[in-house]
């Protein structure tokens, strides 16, 4: 009987021990992603965002080059493609080809977005002298640019993304992004 309420103690102590030390098991904060309060803090950490943008820019390599090729005369579909690539190359497209989708290219304009918005806070603080704030606004806003007029190329009528739309709310205002027209987004 002893041994039996040894061993009840024994298992509610360990219990009541585990409970207590669940709230620091939960309270450990991310190992591989950063806040916005360890990024922008000087001009390395305006790099690796930037080098973070080519990242995801070289990501859209496939898909650019089989939207310009492939739906023009430099390319054709071999008997082994898929019914995606066929579509393309035909213009009859369905809304369920995964080449079809700008939301790549929305991603990467919103990373975009966020790099330009950063930075212009960076020089703001002085954390960026005025040469390093050219140098990196320019390459980013350049790609921006590059990127909608290959969207624009492609889609035609696209909405057009200069914020860095950080809230749900922010992207469920369809007024952050009218939509304009190829001629006048070029």
């Amino acid at each position: 009987m002893i041994q039996r309420l040894k061993k009840y103690v024994f298992v509610a102590a360990l219990a009541l021990a585990g409970f207590s030390s669940c709230r620091k098991i939960m309270d450990v904060e991310p190992q591989d992603q950063l806040d916005v309060e360890q990024m922008y803090r000087n001009v390395y950490d305006a790099d690796a965002a930037i080098i973070g943008i080519y990242g995801k820019f070289q990501g859209l390599a496939e898909r650019y080059i089989l939207l310009n090729e492939l739906r023009a005369d430099m390319l054709d579909f071999t008997q082994n493609a898929d019914d995606h690539l066929r579509q393309l190359s035909r213009h009859a497209v369905t809304p369920d080809n995964p080449y079809a989708s700008p939301k790549p290219f929305y991603e990467l304009f919103l990373n975009c977005n966020d790099v330009l918005k950063h930075l212009q806070i960076m020089r703001q603080e002085n954390k960026l002298k005025e040469p390093e704030y050219v140098q990196r606004y320019s390459d980013v806003a350049a790609m921006r640019s590059f990127i909608y007029l290959q969207l624009g190329i492609h889609y035609g009528n696209v909405p057009y993304v200069t914020s860095a739309l950080e809230t749900v709310d922010e992207v469920r205002n369809e007024a952050n992004f009218p939509r304009l027209e190829f001629n006048v987004l070029l």
